[in-house]
């Protein structure tokens, strides 16, 4: 059932459910009535029953009754019921009125906190994205796994193809504000693979897409900077390199599609460039803190190693000897480095 909501995206928490409520699941079903454009009254409380009574399942600790109530809180929104507007307005009411102390957080049960949110992202309306954008920001949540839950959630929430451009154009631009802030590195890799997902937003006109595949590129490139001078302005080895790295990995793949407009790309690579060369002086000044840990090493080893790659594709290296920059970094060499940077700048300068 759950593979007609990619559920890849759409996974299981598998952490201690801690609420232990005795529940009865709804004995009705409300897909007989939700294509219908005008509702009866008695049909709207039974929206609000039917969603009610799944919702105060997922506080249960057993995990089938909890499957059961996602499939069923899950299922209206199933394309095969055509939910009519007026019909998902009643609906996602219901379901933000059921969740919201869920969310709230005197709530100690994150796992019924995390289905909530990925719920809530199927919707694809505008009261349910800005509920999942509160929580994907460290701004207005403490918690860390509801913030990772809650970037993906918006990535699902894209792609249902019912949000208008200004919608998407306005929670993107939230997205990595929240992203360039995030201090938890995993955190802010999922917000950036969310903002990269926005030029495949379906439901939208040629033109529409034109102009998010551009403001997505701009977000990415303009959050990662932005990472990156946060480190550097704290002036200790950081973690955050981490999203840095798989944020420009990501960045490389989609400026290297044949479908990505070539003025669009050119603007692109010229914004980015710079932010490649601050990568590779950030990890030189930090090299004596990053040597402190494997996983530090790692992390800036691997964003020198995919700025170097990306400026030698985007900017050209004729000049420059085939040298193993990150390993000697890593070995303790920083000369290769030095010199990488310094050629970079000039090579760029005199464009």
């Amino acid at each position: 059932f759950f593979a007609m909501f990619n559920t890849n995206k759409f996974l299981f928490p598998t952490l201690l459910i801690i609420a232990t409520t005795a529940v009865a699941q709804p004995s009705f079903r409300i897909t007989s009535f939700i294509s219908h454009r005008d509702l009866t009254d008695r049909q709207k409380v039974d929206i609000e029953r039917y969603t009610e009574g799944w919702a105060t399942i997922l506080l249960t600790d057993d995990a089938k009754m909890i499957a059961e109530a996602r499939r069923g809180l899950t299922e209206p929104l199933d394309n095969r019921w055509s939910m009519s507007n007026t019909a998902r307005m009643h609906y996602g009411e219901a379901l933000l009125s059921s969740f919201e102390p869920f969310l709230s957080e005197e709530n100690e049960n994150e796992v019924a906190a995390i289905n909530a949110l990925q719920i809530l992202s199927l919707l694809g309306t505008e009261r349910s994205v800005t509920t999942i954008m509160r929580h994907a920001s460290n701004t207005f949540e403490d918690r860390s796994a509801l913030r990772q839950w809650a970037s993906a959630g918006l990535e699902n929430s894209f792609q249902t193809g019912r949000l208008p451009l200004t919608r998407i154009t306005s929670a993107a631009t939230l997205l990595a504000d929240a992203a360039s802030k995030e201090p938890v590195w995993h955190v802010a890799s999922r917000q950036l693979q969310s903002l990269s997902s926005l030029s495949d937003t379906p439901g939208l006109r040629r033109s529409e897409l034109t102009e998010l595949q551009g403001l997505s590129f701009e977000l990415q490139v303009q959050a990662i900077s932005n990472i990156v001078e946060d480190v550097a302005a704290n002036k200790k080895a950081s973690l955050r390199m981490r999203p840095v790295r798989s944020g420009l990995s990501s960045l490389r793949l989609q400026l290297i599609e044949p479908s990505v407009d070539s003025t669009l790309k050119t603007d692109t690579i010229n914004n980015l460039v710079p932010v490649l060369i601050r990568v590779l002086e950030v990890a030189s000044s930090q090299w004596s803190g990053a040597k402190k840990s494997d996983a530090l090493l790692v992390a800036y080893g691997g964003a020198i190693e995919t700025a170097t790659t990306m400026l030698q594709r985007f900017v050209g290296d004729d000049d420059v000897e085939n040298v193993d920059v990150r390993g000697a970094w890593e070995a303790g060499d920083k000369q290769p480095l030095t010199d990488a940077i310094l050629y970079w700048q000039n090579k760029t300068a005199s464009k």
